[in-house]
This record gives C-alpha cells, structure tokens and sequence, in this order.
C-alpha cells in the first residue's frame, strides 16, 4: 500500500492513515450533497449565508440560483443554521444523509482491500492499486 498522502474528496490521508469513518463522510459530503434537504445544502456549500434579502447583486442572483435548484429555503432558516459553526453543519447534515437515506448512496468500494474509491463508478483502488476495467 502506498505511503505517499493523497486527498480523497477534500481530506488527506495514505494508505497508512486510511479511516473508514472519515473517508465515507467526505465521499457522502462529495459525491451525495443531492440527498441533503435544500437547507443542508444551502449551509454546508457556502461559508456566508446566502440570503434573499441582501443587497448585493452577486447574492441576489446566487440565492435566485440556489431557490430554482433546490427550491424555497426560508431566510430564518439559513441564518439560525448559521449560527452553529460550519463544521458542526456538515457533520449534522452528512449524520443525517448516512442515518435516513443510506440505502441510496453508492458505496463503491475496492473487492480488494474494501476501501472507498475515490468516486461511486471509479474502477481503480487508490489505496491498493486494484483495477478492474
């Protein structure tokens, strides 16, 4: 197994340091933010709450975006959400998504050594080197 670090869906680790835990977290928060409720979604993506009542053009068009995509998220909402640190947001919302909808994540792992790969329709082992194209 390789000792070189690596990221994996935003969190470094090697093989060596691999953590099943953190490893699935960061693959939920990368690859199923579309399992989150349109707020998880809203506080998790953004460091700033994006709101329908600022006055900055650049926002108004971002949370215009943001309602057509996910549709309404009440401003109240956005700002209490806010209140809590982002760290505290995401692990709430991935808790969440892991407890109520884990029969819909893809949880593409290597035959080989069992780990996450690196995406759900990746091919290759990034910790172990497996492949099977």
């Amino acid at each position: 197994m390789s000792l070189h670090p690596t990221t994996f869906c935003g969190v470094a680790m090697t093989a060596d340091t691999y953590d099943d835990d953190v490893a699935l977290r960061a693959y939920v928060l990368q690859h199923f933010p579309h399992l989150m409720t349109p707020l998880e979604r809203r506080v998790t993506e953004y460091s700033a709450p994006i709101v329908g009542d600022s006055d900055h053009p650049k926002i108004l068009k971002l949370h215009e975006y943001l309602e057509e995509r996910d549709g309404h998220v009440d401003d109240a909402d956005v700002l209490t959400a806010f209140q809590d640190p982002h760290e505290d947001r995401v692990a709430n919302a991935v808790d969440r998504v892991l407890e109520t909808r884990r029969d819909d994540l893809i949880e593409n792992r290597c035959s080989q050594c069992q780990r996450l790969v690196r995406t759900p329709v990746a091919k290759q082992c990034l910790w172990c080197g497996y492949d099977w194209h």
